[in-house]
């Protein structure tokens, strides 16, 4: 599959068969995290991968919508960052969150993106703090999202190119249309 079949094939997936992500499918997603760009080179992110399914069930009710799929999710890769390592620390996690999602289409895995950074859990506890305890992360890193990934047990469509707003692009100046 070249890159292009990548980012237009690639659709959000959040039913995933139960079947184990293989190892070597693991570090091949975490690896390609590892070759996101960062700020001057920062690498304010680190990835928290979890298999085991009870850690996997109360990952998912960190959040009181939009996280309950991750119980049935053989893999969420969890994204942090260190703020104090860069500027746009926020950014760099989100590359490389949506690189694992491309590698993991790449590789025949469906996946999708679960924002944690200023949700709540409870009315006394961050979604992110639930999840630092949880997975005894360190108090200077920050949860921002999850990735959950598996082999996909749903089938969503691709974008149709005709369906795609091509009004969100300007050329030069904003609300230029393409140039003839």
């Amino acid at each position: 599959m070249d890159f292009f079949d990548v980012i237009e094939k690639r659709r959000s997936i959040r039913k995933f068969l139960k079947r184990p992500v293989e190892a070597e499918m693991v570090d091949r997603i975490l690896s390609a995290a590892l070759h996101a760009p960062s700020a001057r080179g920062s690498r304010s992110w680190e990835f928290v991968a979890v298999t085991d399914a009870a850690l996997l069930e109360r990952l998912s009710t960190a959040k009181p919508d939009g996280a309950a799929f991750l119980k049935n999710a053989p893999l969420a890769v969890v994204v942090c960052t260190d703020p104090g390592k860069s500027g746009p620390a926020i950014e760099d996690a989100a590359i490389a969150a949506v690189i694992m999602q491309l590698a993991a289409h790449a590789l025949g895995l469906g996946s999708c993106w679960i924002h944690f950074r200023d949700k709540a859990f409870s009315s006394s506890q961050s979604s992110g703090a639930f999840i630092a305890a949880l997975l005894q992360i360190p108090s200077h890193l920050q949860v921002e999202c999850a990735i959950a990934i598996g082999y996909p047990d749903q089938a969503v469509a691709p974008y149709r190119r005709e369906d795609l707003p091509k009004d969100k692009i300007s050329h030069n100046r904003y609300g230029n249309a393409k140039p003839a």
